[in-house]
């Protein structure tokens, strides 16, 4: 698994290179990272989300996908009410808050369980896509926008949420769209990854690329974005009493824990360009994040086995 996984981030890696390049060589200006950057958010992006409830569901899996729910909603509620009490001791700006809150559980989480463990499995991962959407696309616009009062009307019509409402619904329905029209969605839903990773290489190109080294506030977003809010997913789970009482869900908490140990959310530095919010600081927590985490997964998830093995149903 760590080598499938540093594969895959080197490749993303490279990606950002090669935005980097492309600037760099006057090909596009960092500006146009904000044009990439709506096309990932209100087109690619929906077309993943949607694409992701396209699988056959049965009675087990249906309880096993409500209790990967559950746990996501109770780690990101949590989440966001620790953050909202520590932004001003720690003196957390949106950005960094978001970075802290909002992995990577999309693009990045879903094909690399898909590599790793089947596309049964990718099935409870996508279950963290609704409380994900559902909280980027309300809290983290919202403090990342400035805007204190929401527009519900905004956050209901938003491409995202309506893709995942509907994925949801085709998804209960069992009802499976056609081979044509879902290679298209297929074929945009892969460009997330890519895109996001021009994008950030895009931003940093604008920017001194030795501060993105040498700044250590950003190591330290990085270790609480890659250690400390995994191991409050694992104390959430040891002292809600889970291995004891459930531990047949364990597998499935399992899978969800690796997709909550990834690196900052692409949507994160989207959303940090089209807002004009320090922009340059979500790309630098994005490459920094997926760099380091080709350690830091393997070692968490090897610390989720051997406290729970036992419990394992």
């Amino acid at each position: 698994m760590a080598f499938v996984l540093m594969s895959k981030l080197m490749a993303m890696l490279l990606l950002v290179v090669v935005g980097y390049v492309t600037v760099k060589l006057h090909v596009l200006e960092t500006r146009d990272s904000v044009v990439l950057s709506r096309l990932t958010v209100y087109i690619l992006q929906p077309c993943l989300i949607f694409r992701s409830f396209q699988i056959e569901i049965t009675p087990e899996r249906m309880n096993g996908f409500l209790s990967a729910l559950l746990l996501g909603f109770t780690v990101y509620i949590i989440w966001i009410l620790i953050l909202s009490v520590l932004k001003r001791p720690l003196k957390l700006d949106p950005v960094d808050q978001c970075t802290l809150i909002y992995s990577n559980v999309g693009n990045l989480a879903l094909p690399l369980i898909s590599m790793i463990l089947g596309d049964e499995y990718v099935f409870y991962a996508s279950a963290l896509q609704v409380p994900f959407n559902l909280f980027i696309w309300t809290h983290g616009v919202s403090i990342i926008s400035g805007e204190k009062h929401l527009h519900f009307r905004k956050i209901f019509l938003n491409p995202n949420i309506i893709a995942l409402a509907a994925g949801l619904v085709f998804c209960a329905f069992q009802i499976r769209i056609p081979d044509v029209p879902d290679t298209a969605i297929k074929s945009l839903s892969d460009m997330v990854g890519p895109t996001t990773m021009l994008v950030i290489g895009m931003v940093i190109a604008g920017q001194d690329l030795r501060r993105a080294f040498t700044d250590k506030r950003a190591y330290l977003i990085c270790i609480g974005r890659l250690l400390v809010m995994p191991v409050s997913v694992l104390l959430m789970i040891a002292l809600g009493g889970i291995p004891a009482r459930y531990g047949q869900l364990l597998p499935i908490f399992q899978v969800c824990f690796i997709a909550l140990c990834t690196p900052s959310a692409s949507t994160v530095s989207q959303l940090a360009v089209m807002y004009d919010q320090k922009a340059y600081e979500a790309g630098v927590y994005s490459v920094l994040t997926m760099a380091f985490c080709t350690l830091t997964m393997p070692f968490m998830l090897a610390v989720f086995q051997l406290l729970f093995a036992g419990n394992m149903g």
